[in-house]
C-alpha cells in the first residue's frame, strides 16, 4: 500500500458492472433505443446506487463502535436523504419544474438535522477518548486500566476501549493481558485502525516486526494515521527491508502531525539507509537535520528505553540512542576539515 512499488488494483464487481451498464446505456443512446427521460432515470438512479453503496461502507465502518439505533439510524436516514435529494433533481430534469423544490428542501432540513443529531451522539459516544488519551500521555497506565478495562469488557467488548486498554497494558510491559484484549477486538473490528494499529505496538515491543508490519498496513488501509505510518517504516527497516522502509519514512519525514520522536528516529534511519546506499551526502543532511532535533527529544526516548527495560524493545531503544548520539559527537570533527578547505579552495580560484 505504502512504500516503492505500486501495484494495479483489480477491478471490483461493483466497478466492473458500472462499466458494463455504462456500455449499454451508450450503445442504447447511440441507436436511438433510449428516450432523453429513460437517460436521465437511469443517470439518477446509477448514482443514488452508487451513493448508497458509500453508505453502507461506512456503516459497516462504524458499527463495531456503535450501538445499533446510532449506526442503523443514521444508515437508514442518509439512505433516504439521498433518494430524496437525487430523486428531486432527477424531477426537476425531467419538467417537474418548480414542484421538485418541495422535495429537495426536505433533503436539506433533513441533513441539518441528522448532521446535528450526530454531532450530539458522537460527542456522547466518545466523550471517554480525550481523557483516556490524556492518561497516556502523562504516562499513568494503571489508572487508564482501572478507569476503562471494565467498561471496554462489557457485553461483546468495544475494541476502540479494548484497543485503548490493551495500548496502556504494552506500556506496562504486560504483553499477554494486551494480546488477549487485542484478539477480543479483533473478533469484533478484524479490520478497525485503532485495533490493528495497538497489535502493530505489540509485535513491535514483541520485536515480531514482520507481523507488525502486517498491521500496520491494516491500520493505514482502514484510517491514514502519521504516528501509524512512521511506525511502519520504522518496522520495516527493523524486519530488514530497507528499501520498503526508504520509501515510507520519506512519505512521512514532513507530515505536520509526526512527533518529535517520530521525526527524530526517521531522520536517524533515514540517514542510515543512505550512508548503507553509499550516498554520504544525504547521510549527512539527514543527520544534520537529526542533531537540530535531538537535545530535548533523545531523553524522551531514553526515557521510554529506561521504561521498556529488560526488553527486546527496549534494548533496541537504547542501541540505537547510542548510535544517534555518537552521529553527533562526530559531525564537528567530520566538519572541521572542510572548513578549513574552503580557504584554500579560494585561493586557487583566485590563483
Amino acid at each position: 500500500m505504502i512504500g516503492n512499488k505500486r501495484t494495479a488494483r483489480p477491478v471490483g464487481w461493483m466497478e466492473g458492472f458500472a462499466l458494463v451498464v455504462i456500455g449499454v446505456v451508450v450503445a442504447l443512446v447511440l441507436t436511438g433505443n433510449l428516450d432523453g427521460i429513460a437517460l436521465i432515470i437511469l443517470l439518477v438512479l446509477g448514482y443514488f446506487i452508487y451513493m448508497a453503496r458509500g453508505v453502507l461502507i461506512e456503516a459497516q465502518r462504524v458499527r463495531p463502535v456503535e450501538p445499533p439505533d446510532t449506526w442503523l439510524i443514521t444508515m437508514i436516514a442518509n439512505l433516504v436523504l439521498i433518494a430524496v435529494g437525487i430523486g428531486s433533481f432527477g424531477w426537476y430534469l425531467v419538467g417537474g419544474g418548480s414542484r421538485a423544490w418541495v422535495p429537495f428542501l426536505v433533503f436539506i432540513a433533513g441533513v441539518m438535522a441528522l448532521r446535528m443529531w450526530r454531532r450530539n451522539v458522537v460527542a456522547r459516544l466518545y466523550a471517554w477518548r480525550i481523557p483516556a488519551l490524556k492518561l497516556l500521555q502523562q504516562g499513568e497506565y494503571k489508572r487508564l486500566v482501572r478507569e476503562l478495562e471494565r467498561e471496554a469488557t462489557e457485553g461483546r467488548g468495544h475494541p476502540d476501549k479494548l484497543a485503548m486498554v490493551a495500548l496502556a497494558y504494552v506500556e506496562q510491559n504486560k504483553w499477554d493481558y494486551a494480546d488477549r484484549l487485542l484478539a477480543r477486538a479483533l473478533q469484533v473490528a478484524p479490520d478497525y485502525a485503532s485495533v490493528n494499529g495497538t497489535l502493530g505496538a505489540l509485535r513491535r515491543h514483541q520485536a515480531r516486526y514482520a507481523e507488525a508490519v502486517e498491521a500496520l498496513q491494516k491500520a493505514l488501509a482502514f484510517d491514514y494515521s502519521a504516528a501509524n505510518h512512521f511506525y511502519l517504516g520504522f518496522c520495516q527497516y527493523l524486519s530488514g527491508d530497507a528499501g520498503s522502509a526508504q520509501g515510507t519514512l520519506l512519505d512521512v519525514i514532513d507530515h505536520t502531525t509526526l512527533s518529535r520522536q517520530g521525526q527524530l528516529i526517521g531522520t536517524y534511519l533515514l540517514g542510515q539507509i543512505a550512508e548503507a546506499d553509499g550516498d554520504s551526502s544525504a547521510a549527512r543532511q539527514w543527520y544534520t537535520r537529526m542533531a537540530e532535533i535531538a537535545p530535548k527529544t533523545i531523553p524522551l526516548l531514553q526515557d521510554e528505553s529506561r521504561r521498556h527495560k529488560q526488553t527486546p524493545y527496549g534494548d533496541m531503544l537504547k542501541e540505537h540512542i547510542r548510535a544517534m548520539e555518537r552521529i553527533i559527537t562526530r559531525r564537528p570533527m567530520e566538519q572541521a576539515p572542510a572548513e578549513h578547505e574552503a580557504p584554500a579552495d579560494q585561493e586557487g580560484s583566485a590563483v
